[in-house]
């Protein structure tokens, strides 16, 4: 069900937690010191295992789970998904072409299902509730794959699930930088959430109204966040980040354009977080807005 109010909120969410041990640490600084109040997890990133010792350190952080079919490791060995995989167990890295692939191969819809499943169960075996599903490069928007997110976040009571349903506008009226992959990606994404968006109602769960970090991606900086906050509509708009505390070789190969030391400067910014307040825009997570939906069904 959507999430709409009539004031305005906000949820800062870092993305690929686990990746690496920078990306760990800035999301438990600006969690404990900022404006962080969601992380999604890469249930098979290299810093998997300590980003979830770290999340039972914060009880306070809205947990959920980073999907990931793409540029990235399988949680399931190689021969429990052959179709997915390679040898070592990882998946492709060209969005386009994968994209393709999952859409016309139907026969890997089951291996894409215990995949998926498998990496939810790595935090539910930790000992950590999951409120909210998304995915890598928002894959989990494909139109084959979403159905499958549906009926796992409903299988495994998973309450939350994000639509990146972004004001491209917006984004243009604050970063003009690279207008035509900024509207055609808006306007892909438009499409897709418009289908989601039916299949998430019709499963019970909540998500997000309007997101911003699709079409400037990695550059959500203070500048661009203190110009945006003004901006921010009714309802409940996602962020979505990826900060660090320093530059990492690793993380620079998968994203050489991210700023990702600057992301976290604006999640710790009280310039940013005094002109939230000032527009009228309200801190929030997944678990008050599943919460809330949840009391106002009962």
């Amino acid at each position: 069900m959507s999430t709409t109010l009539p004031d305005k909120s906000v949820i800062f969410t870092a993305d690929d937690f686990g990746l690496a041990d920078t990306l760990n640490g800035a999301v438990v600084l600006s969690h404990r010191q900022g404006l962080l109040s969601c992380a999604s997890l890469m249930a098979a990133g290299p810093r998997t295992q300590a980003a979830l010792s770290l999340a039972r350190t914060l009880p306070r952080l809205c947990l959920g789970v980073h999907l990931t079919l793409i540029q990235g490791q399988a949680v399931l060995p190689p021969e429990a998904v052959p179709l997915l995989v390679d040898s070592r167990g990882f998946f492709p890295n060209g969005p386009v072409a994968t994209g393709w692939r999952y859409f016309c191969q139907s026969r890997l819809l089951p291996e894409i299902r215990r995949e998926l499943a498998a990496q939810i169960e790595v935090v539910l075996e930790a000992g950590l509730p999951v409120w909210h599903l998304n995915g890598h490069v928002n894959l989990h928007l494909h139109p084959r794959i979403f159905p499958v997110v549906a009926d796992l976040a409903r299988e495994y009571g998973i309450p939350a699930v994000r639509l990146a349903r972004e004001d491209w506008r917006t984004t243009l009226a604050l970063a003009p930088d690279h207008p035509v992959p900024k509207i055609a990606q808006g306007l892909i994404f438009a499409w897709l959430c418009r289908r989601a968006a039916r299949r998430a109602r019709a499963a019970g769960l909540v998500f997000n109204d309007h997101i911003f970090g699709l079409t400037n991606d990695g550059r959500m900086t203070e500048a661009y966040l203190t110009g945006l906050a003004p901006r921010l509509k009714p309802g409940v708009t996602e962020i979505y980040c990826h900060p660090g505390l320093y530059a990492d070789p690793e993380l620079t190969r998968w994203a050489p354009r991210y700023q990702r030391q600057e992301e976290l400067a604006a999640l710790l910014s009280p310039r940013l977080k005094a002109t939230l307040a000032a527009a009228g825009v309200r801190l929030t997570d997944f678990r008050e807005l599943s919460r809330r939906a949840a009391k106002a069904g009962a």
